[in-house]
């Protein structure tokens, strides 16, 4: 049995991993996808379909930066698996870059729910899209229909973030975990980087495998980048099951 859940993080939504979705099902993984529902798209939090312990389970937790605060506590502590692709345990760094990093979040939140808003969020979303394009379709659609509800959520997510400072309570200290970092992240700072690997050396039993990308930014688009971090997850479940 394998499955996968998947959470996408700030300002994002489910329809992101539709590549990923075809390229995991059609090797027969379950997929399922969180959705914080900051559109018209209804939330959706996903727990496993199988937890019988009398079979070998193979679950796997993808998480997208701000993913990995955001994933139900009970689907994250009954992972095998962890993906964290530009993921962070402290968003802000403790050291010189946290400055700049603080002032540019503070201008975020102080644009949720004015008209500076959808300017604040395009700008955003091509930041974390470079150094590839994204369509001008693909930026508007993030930027139309968002709810009441969704703009709320979509402020206290943007705190969680500011306030993190550590790895989310109930990661499965013997999971397997994989660290995706793209080196030209417009992001997530260095720093923050080096603490999520060094937060995950001292929590885990396992050390974590990590995996640099030499040509994406913070949002995975590479077919070919998708299809490495399967084969990283299909190599581990053959060993596994030597």
């Amino acid at each position: 049995m394998k499955e996968i859940i998947a959470v996408h993080g700030w300002a994002g939504d489910s329809n992101q991993w539709s590549n990923w979705e075809k390229i995991f099902k059609c090797c027969e993984w379950e997929w399922q996808a969180t959705e914080r529902g900051y559109k018209d798209i209804s939330p959706h939090t996903p727990k496993w379909n199988n937890n019988s312990n009398k079979i070998k389970l193979k679950r796997v937790a993808i998480c997208h930066s701000l993913g990995l605060h955001l994933i139900d506590k009970q689907v994250l502590r009954s992972a095998t698996h962890v993906i964290l692709i530009n993921s962070f345990s402290r968003f802000i760094p403790s050291g010189k870059e946290n400055r700049p990093i603080k002032l540019a979040l503070n201008r975020m939140m102080d644009a949720i729910n004015t008209p500076n808003e959808a300017s604040m969020l395009r700008k955003f979303h091509i930041k974390a899209y470079k150094p590839n394009y994204i369509e001008a379709a693909s930026i508007e659609s993030n930027l139309l229909n968002i709810s009441d509800l969704g703009r709320v959520r979509l402020e206290n997510d943007l705190k969680l973030l500011i306030n993190s400072d550590s790895l989310p309570i109930g990661l499965n200290t013997r999971a397997n975990v994989l660290i995706v970092n793209s080196e030209e992240d417009n992001i997530l700072a260095n720093q923050t980087k080096a603490k999520l690997a060094e937060d995950l050396r001292k929590h885990l039993e396992f050390t974590p495998k990590i995996i640099n990308l030499q040509d994406e930014g913070h949002s995975i688009t590479k077919i070919r980048n998708i299809k490495k971090i399967k084969q990283w997850l299909e190599f581990d479940h053959a060993k596994n099951m030597v």
